[in-house]
């Protein structure tokens, strides 16, 4: 049995960017039927233009992109006045101690290791939106 969504004005609004087509829809859809609303950018620079326009409670990103890596994208969009202080869930297969530190230093709330456990996601998630 599914949960319920909820209803949009109290949806909190997640974007996630990954390179990857397939860890975007995954967790885009995971998060979705979490009673989330997600919305999608393939890389950084589409990521950019999206915060242009929307707010958002949650970024989520990959570390390894092309463009920029997630630590330097983690930094341009708290350098947006409406985004100065939304939290970044950094999604990594690189996770290390050294990697954490500077990550968290740079601005990144949170970091989470590849492969990907999607209840400990829901809980970092859920912890950085409320």
């Amino acid at each position: 049995m599914s949960e319920p969504e909820a209803p949009p004005d109290q949806q909190r609004s997640i974007l996630v960017v990954d390179d990857d087509e397939s860890t975007l829809q995954m967790i885009a859809t995971f998060l979705r039927r979490h009673g989330y609303r997600t919305v999608t950018a393939a890389n950084p620079i589409r990521a950019l233009e999206i915060l242009q326009t929307e707010s958002f409670h949650l970024v989520i990103t990959d570390l390894m992109m092309p463009h920029v890596d997630g630590i330097a994208f983690t930094q341009q969009i708290h350098a947006m006045p409406n985004h100065a202080h939304v939290p970044v869930i950094l999604i990594t297969a690189y996770g290390n101690d050294a990697l954490t530190d500077q990550s968290m230093r740079k601005g990144v709330a949170l970091t989470l290791s590849k492969p990907l456990e999607l209840s400990k996601l829901l809980d970092l998630v859920g912890f950085a939106t409320h």
